[in-house]
């Protein structure tokens, strides 16, 4: 201890810091406050050093950390009630797979080998099918979208609803090159590569597999046989299940095209119509993908898929879809076309560059000229109507069209302007501009109520008559195999030809001869010439007709056209001669019709609507715009 006297004169040494020489001795260390050296090492007469080292203090221990407080019951019962529903869900799962299995066990499904699967492409997600919808929140438009949940691989229960129909391989190949000739060449819809087998095609896209098989089969009783079968995949896998892929979407835009094969009792064309296009706005192939900021509720997988770029078969397979409504407003006049908007008008350009197949450029050209009749003929609901509708004059209007129809043309290669099929749709197109001529009134003191001079009048009038000659000379140089892939809407185009040839053979009009006209081109003998035509297409291509109540589209066929052949006998003015040994309307149809056609005489249950409005409302009726008391009704516009 210090010393008692000298203890003011001292300090002890904070913890820690004693010198080395008192650490040593274990002795307290006391500062001396005249020196540097402590009391203990000045009085020893040693050198005071300072410790080599300091000594470590124990750490302190954090207070252990405030348990949370208890949730409250409510949380409690919902978290109980999440583990429920989860149970529940996966054992709903699981008795579903075993169910599932145990049908697979029954039902043989034939192997798809695995190079095949990637050919299914983007149509078919190989994930598990998800309860819910993908809710996706659009943040630059402000919109919350409930998305299609993906789809699992339906394809395999369509391929055991197709798989009851057994098509040797060697007949399927013929019927698949036959529909690549005269079907597509019509209507390119789809790009099939050549490359491409019948079987192939059956793993991929088994639902277009059958329609096509059903369409280009020789027996009309095997057709009918396989259109149940495809009306049972209709009603049951879109309608009941909501199966939505490309596959199923290509086989009803095909099914409706060429639904004329198949029609019993009632035309069902407009309603197929109207599903593809639904199925086309499930599959969302009617717009670009979505590029802005979204937030969704789903893996980044399926994130993935929805933001993909369109493909090409996507963009066909929309336009398709159109050319298809625009089809079914033509010969129905029941729904109007899709409507046209930007994306499409884009697809447009990107098909019509052909860069995938040669056909892509026929389908575009026949959709430019759908779009200029849709405007002559389809009141558009983004148009302005009512008083303050801006009113374009007839003669503008035509001239505007012919000028874009020119420029259409002129824009096509030598070998697609030149084609059969691109020539019925640019003659048709055509036709419907200069068809308005003849729902001018009769010209009084040689101009007429729109001012235009009578000499005018008859260049219009020749102007439509040359239209219709030309269209005759490519319809009758046509061979007998492209018959059975004429659409719906090439039917139609024959139809209306014939009305409006009828209408140039007896419109009264001064200096407009009425003989030259039939001289040129008669319409009974463009009649009786189908008829003919009709009936050896039955026979170059094998046709077996059914024994049935129901017959075959070109079994029926002759007597049709006889039937519109003895109506517009019926509208001849009296003070009109036929010619020749045609029927009267008095003596009816001859019992000499081509292929026995009076033994069909109560199936009229093929006719399309237009027929039934020209049989039940005469000739007359406001789809043909015409009247013989020269009260024309345009169309509704």
């Amino acid at each position: 201890m210090p010393p008692s006297s000298e203890s003011s004169s001292f300090s002890p040494a904070s913890y820690g810091q004693a010198c080395a020489g008192c650490s040593r001795a274990k002795c307290k260390c006391f500062y001396r406050s005249e020196g540097a050296a402590c009391e203990r090492c000045h009085r020893l007469g040693k050198t005071c050093e300072p410790a080599l080292a300091i000594r470590k203090r124990k750490a302190r221990t954090p207070p252990p950390p405030t348990p949370a407080p208890p949730p409250p019951p409510s949380t409690r019962l919902e978290e109980k009630l999440d583990d429920i529903v989860t149970l529940l869900r996966s054992q709903a799962a699981e008795k579903q797979a075993q169910s599932y299995a145990q049908s697979q066990r029954q039902i043989p499904v034939p192997i798809v080998p695995e190079g095949l699967i990637s050919g299914l492409g983007d149509s078919v997600s190989m994930t598990p099918a998800r309860e819910h919808p993908d809710v996706v929140i659009d943040t630059a438009a402000t919109v919350v979208h409930l998305l299609r949940p993906l789809m699992p691989a339906s394809t395999s229960h369509i391929f055991s609803d197709v798989s009851i129909h057994e098509v040797p391989e060697s007949q399927a190949e013929e019927q698949l090159d036959l529909f690549r000739r005269s079907f597509i060449s019509m209507f390119p819809f789809i790009y099939i590569p050549p490359t491409t087998t019948a079987a192939e095609l059956r793993h991929q896209k088994p639902f277009l597999w059958l329609v096509i098989m059903a369409s280009t089969h020789k027996a009309t009783s095997q057709q009918f046989r396989m259109a149940e079968t495809i009306w049972n995949i209709i009603s049951r896998r879109v309608v009941s299940q909501q199966f939505v892929n490309i596959d199923l979407l290509l086989g009803v835009i095909a099914f409706a095209t060429w639904s004329h094969y198949f029609k019993k009792d009632k035309p069902f064309m407009t309603m197929l119509s109207q599903i593809a296009v639904s199925l086309a706005l499930e599959l969302n192939i009617h717009q670009e993908p979505v590029t802005s900021a979204l937030r969704r509720g789903r893996a980044s997988t399926q994130q993935s898929a929805r933001q993909r770029p369109r493909t090409m078969e996507e963009r066909r397979t929309i336009l398709a879809v159109f050319h298809l409504t625009s089809s079914a407003w033509s010969t129905y006049r029941k729904t109007e076309p899709l409507r046209w908007t930007p994306y499409l008008d884009d697809c447009l350009r990107l098909i019509g560059e052909g860069k995938e197949t040669y056909l892509d450029v026929y389908l575009a050209a026949q959709i430019k000229c759908q779009i200029i009749t849709n405007h002559l003929t389809c009141p558009c609901a983004y148009e302005l109507t009512g008083p303050d509708s801006l009113k374009v004059s007839s003669a503008v209007l035509t001239s505007a069209l012919l000028r874009q129809l020119n420029d259409i043309q002129k824009s096509l290669p030598p070998q697609v302007r030149s084609d059969r099929t691109i020539q019925f749709y640019l003659y048709y197109t055509e036709l419907k501009i200069r068809e308005s001529y003849l729902s001018r009134p009769r010209a009084v003191d040689g101009i007429d109520h729109t001012g235009v001079p009578h000499f005018q009048r008859l260049q219009d009038l020749e102007a439509t008559l040359n239209v219709v000659e030309r269209w005759l000379s490519v319809f009758y140089e046509m061979p007998l195999c492209d018959w059975v892939g004429f659409t719906a809407d090439l039917f139609t185009q024959v139809t209306q030809y014939a009305v409006v040839l009828f209408k140039l053979t007896i419109v009264d009009e001064p200096g407009w001869d009425l003989q030259d006209v039939k001289r040129r081109a008669d319409v009974f003998e463009l009649l009786d010439r189908s008829c003919e035509d009709v009936g050896r297409v039955t026979e170059a291509m094998g046709m077996i007709d059914s024994d049935g109540p129901h017959h075959g589209l070109f079994f029926k066929m002759p007597r049709l056209l006889q039937e519109i052949k003895g109506l517009l006998l019926a509208e001849l003015p009296p003070n009109m001669s036929t010619g020749g040994n045609l029927p009267t309307p008095e003596s009816g149809i001859t019992d000499n019709n081509a292929n026995g056609a009076t033994e069909f005489t109560g199936d009229f249950s093929f006719m399309d609507d237009i027929y039934l409005s020209m049989v039940q409302d005469d000739i007359l009726a406001p789809v043909w715009d015409f009247r013989l008391d020269s009260s024309f009704m345009p169309f509704a516009s």
